[in-house]
């Protein structure tokens, strides 16, 4: 006897689990901000963990991107090979790698919401208060 998994919810081909910019950009800031504080090392390899998956999902849609402005294929070559590695033993190993991870991460982010035309650029309040050239007396 076969069971009809047609109507039966993920029976299909596997669908990669849908892409939360946001949380991304956060565990980013937050792996970022490791650079200004002493983390422990749990907090370190957790982030590190989190940052393993995003770069995973965004490693893999840039991949399947078939944009007529592809990635840089060697920075993509690289981000694998750098993920084949597990995370150091050593607290400095540590302090190195996660935020490595966070700017690939933040690189593979960038790509993957401008190839979809999401692509916003996060004022800071330093930018928002940078004042506007004087243009009085100039000619156009």
């Amino acid at each position: 006897m076969q069971a009809d998994l047609g109507h039966v919810a993920g029976a299909g081909p596997l669908e990669p689990p849908p892409i939360d910019t946001d949380t991304i950009a956060e565990t980013i800031r937050k792996a970022l901000y490791f650079g200004s504080i002493r983390p422990s090392r749990e907090e370190l390899a957790a982030t590190d963990e989190v940052l393993r998956g995003h770069v995973a999902l965004l490693l893999a849609e840039a991949r399947r991107n078939t944009s007529p402005h592809p990635p840089d294929r060697y920075r993509l070559d690289r981000i694998s090979k750098h993920m084949a590695f597990p995370l150091g033993k050593g607290m400095l190993s540590a302090y190195a790698e996660v935020p490595q991870r966070a700017r690939d991460c933040q690189w593979l982010l960038a790509y993957y919401t401008a190839s979809r035309g999401e692509y916003r650029p996060r004022r800071t309040p330093a930018s928002a208060a940078v004042p506007e050239a004087p243009t009085a007396g100039r000619r156009a």
